[in-house]
């Protein structure tokens, strides 16, 4: 052997060659198995997307319809054509020829959907009434593999996906605020004008809830403001599904109620977005005092005679208002100041929560409006006398001295005695902060929506069954001796503002996606 040749015997350069060669195929496959799926496992996402999206619009007219179905095809093929942003119809990885939109929809009916599984599938469209749950099936896309057809794979074969959707009922624009009863029709008609006792069960009262029980709902990603009852508007939608109480009495809820009838406080203020404001109509058993001077021949005065010398100053003090309640003035004239009472079953007893709708109207009018009739009213509720005394603000709700402190030791002065008192007046128009008017978009800062819950016999954070939402007329401010009660009135199922109808306002069925 020369000496060349025994050099390149032992020359090991390039000795690699062969193995590479040997697993070159091997790791191209690996490559365009790599790039091939992370194409595929997009084009799975976008066919989802579609899927979904289609699913949903139309999940959105299942409505109990016979034509539900037929509408159903038409939303979903319209709006998916039509769809925009990160939901767009369009396939950006399929190379397969069909172009870039997803046509291929399929749609399936079916009656419920219960314990993960649907229920009988609706075939015709006349039965469109039935179908309450769609399956919708994107399908026939195909990738043609950049790669891996190296390794005897072309395509990944029809690529599918599919999507189920059906209508829940959800609540929108409403506050957590619910009151139990004792019916699954309530409100019925015959309910509006009815007094309604709503009462906090203390959480030291470990009996369960009952009807005329009031409390607040455990809604997820809604914030615990601590200041509900005061505040103006509730945007968004929430499932009802599984919406479950939350126990325990808000200590500042009270004073936030009490702000609708022009009752601030230093930390609760009049906001410009409606938060604590006012309605234009406050008539309430609260006053403020006053001090004046009286000079009448009588020793003891009357309220006739306080109303003949004095009258209640147009201008008020500003800042944190001192309120104070009618009984603790000493001499008043009581049936001229009575705001709105309860039906005259919950002073005789035989009323548990909710009232007839008999009420002292004849004592309400003969004391604020002389001259002026029960039969001048169409139903004659309290919300009804509340709405004429607002159209008329100027003579209906202005200022009046309702009572008085007497001085104990007045001065003679000749034939006459000089009285210096503490004397009351009443204002029903807000004094202490701007008046929220109700409009086509704001609601009488009084009417106060609250659900209708089943929820008797439930003990703290439990499910609880929501019927339907209703507004209510709050008849006067929390009173100290009963922070947790509030007295209000039935007015109906709850209305958009400007007295507009709530379907698809306040309770919605809502298009969701369960599969």
């Amino acid at each position: 052997m020369t000496q060349g040749t025994h050099l390149f015997a032992r020359d090991e350069r390039g000795n690699i060659s062969p193995l590479y060669a040997l697993v070159l195929m091997v790791l191209i496959a690996l490559a365009g198995v790599g790039f091939d799926y992370g194409r595929l496992v997009a084009m799975q996402s976008e066919l989802q997307n579609a899927a979904d999206q289609a699913a949903l619009a139309a999940a959105s007219q299942l409505d109990g319809q016979d034509d539900a179905m037929v509408r159903a095809r038409n939303a979903a093929t319209t709006t998916f054509a039509q769809a925009s942003s990160e939901y767009a119809n369009v396939t950006r990885v399929a190379n397969d020829g069909e172009g870039a939109t997803v046509s291929g929809l399929t749609f399936t009916f079916f009656e419920s959907y219960e314990n993960d599984a649907p229920g009988p599938q609706v075939t015709s469209d006349a039965d469109g009434a039935r179908a309450h749950v769609v399956r919708v099936t994107a399908n026939g896309r195909k990738v043609f593999y950049a790669l891996t057809p190296v390794v005897g794979a072309f395509t990944s074969g029809a690529i599918s996906a599919n999507a189920m959707a059906m209508l829940k009922k959800a609540a929108c624009n409403v506050p957590s605020i619910m009151v139990c009863v004792d019916r699954n029709d309530f409100p019925l008609p015959a309910d509006a004008g009815k007094a309604l006792r709503m009462r906090w069960k203390s959480s030291k009262d470990i009996s369960p809830l009952a009807p005329g029980n009031w409390g607040f709902l455990d809604i997820e990603g809604v914030p615990d403001s601590q200041y509900e009852l005061g505040e103006n508007n509730n945007p968004g939608c929430i499932n009802l599904e599984n919406l479950i109480t939350e126990p325990g009495f808000r200590n500042t809820e009270p004073e936030a109620l009490n702000t609708r009838f022009d009752m601030p406080t230093n930390k609760l203020q009049c906001k410009e977005n409606g938060d604590f404001c006012p309605s234009e109509n406050t008539r309430k058993n609260y006053a403020l005092a006053f001090t004046g001077t009286v000079t009448s021949p009588n020793a003891t005065l009357t309220i006739a005679d306080v109303r003949g010398a004095l009258s209640c100053p147009a201008t008020v003090p500003t800042g944190k208002p001192s309120w104070v309640p009618f009984g603790d003035i000493a001499v008043i004239d009581r049936p001229s100041v009575d705001a709105f009472t309860l039906d005259s079953c919950f002073y005789s007893g035989t009323c548990t929560y909710l009232g007839d709708g008999n009420w002292n109207i004849e004592r309400y009018l003969a004391a604020h409006h002389p001259g002026v009739l029960a039969s001048a009213f169409d139903t004659g509720s309290r919300y009804e006398v509340y709405q004429w005394e607002i159209a008329n603000k100027a003579t209906r709700l202005a200022p009046r001295i309702v009572g008085f402190n007497p001085d104990a030791k007045p001065q003679k002065t000749g034939a006459n005695y000089r009285h210096s008192i503490t004397y009351h007046c009443s204002y029903p128009q807000p004094k202490f902060s701007t008046p929220l008017a109700p409009s086509a978009t704001q609601k009488d800062r009084r009417v106060v929506t609250v659900a209708a819950a089943l929820c008797e016999g439930i003990t703290g954070r439990k499910p609880v069954d929501i019927l339907g939402w209703m507004d209510v007329l709050i008849l006067d401010p929390s009173e100290p001796a009963e922070p947790g009660t509030i007295h209000a009135e039935v007015i109906g199922p709850a209305l958009r503002p400007g007295n507009l109808s709530g379907f698809q306002y306040y309770g919605k069925d809502r298009a969701v996606l369960i599969r």
